[in-house]
């Protein structure tokens, strides 16, 4: 898995992210997201290091969705 699809519901506090193989998968996710998932925030490049798509109302952001990324990659490395 390459790419995290990541959501944040800002009225409940959460956030979670989806692992995808492509960013077709991703966007596909977000399309099959139900109402109370929050809106779709980013998807980030785990080889790239780097965001290939952050919603414009999350610009402002940075620290939250970076320890989303952060987190993530923690918990797949330890997986692996």
């Amino acid at each position: 898995m390459r790419y995290l699809a990541i959501n944040i519901n800002d009225t409940l506090d959460q956030e979670w992210y989806y692992k995808c193989d492509s960013l077709i998968d991703c966007y596909k996710y977000f399309e099959s997201l139900g109402e109370g998932h929050g809106p779709k925030a980013a998807i980030y490049d785990m080889e790239l290091n780097k965001y290939l798509w952050i919603e414009e109302t999350r610009l402002s952001d940075d620290e939250r969705l970076n320890n989303i990324v952060f987190e993530a990659i923690k918990k797949i490395d330890a997986a692996n």
